[in-house]
């Protein structure tokens, strides 16, 4: 299953996460092509689009936590964009928005690094 498509602007990656609902069900296989991802690419600096999710649980949540972890040990960060308002609801309920930095656009993300 494809969870993300990628592109890279200005030395960072976008993860343009692809599931309406980031779920129990696909997080353990996100982590792990997401964990893989953050192993093979030349760049540490990444940003997770979230427009097109409109459900997180805490399950996903976790998973880009553990992505988080990976990627500051490799020195580089993830940043979050595009929240619709259940999700941002979600980042705030786990005050997650004071662990990543949060975006409403792509430029203002990109130019954050």
């Amino acid at each position: 299953m494809n969870y993300y498509d990628l592109t890279e602007e200005n030395g960072v990656v976008l993860v343009d996460l692809l599931q309406k609902r980031a779920t129990m069900e696909v997080s353990k296989e996100f982590k792990e092509a997401f964990l893989n991802l953050i192993e093979t690419s030349p760049s540490k600096n990444f940003i997770l689009d979230f427009g097109k999710v409109e459900f997180v649980d805490s399950s996903f949540l976790g998973a880009i936590v553990s992505g988080l972890k990976k990627i500051t040990a490799l020195k580089g960060d993830i940043k979050i964009l595009g929240l619709q308002p259940p999700v941002r609801a979600m980042f705030e309920l786990t005050r997650l928005y004071k662990v990543f930095e949060i975006f409403e656009n792509k430029n203002d993300a990109i130019a954050s690094y």
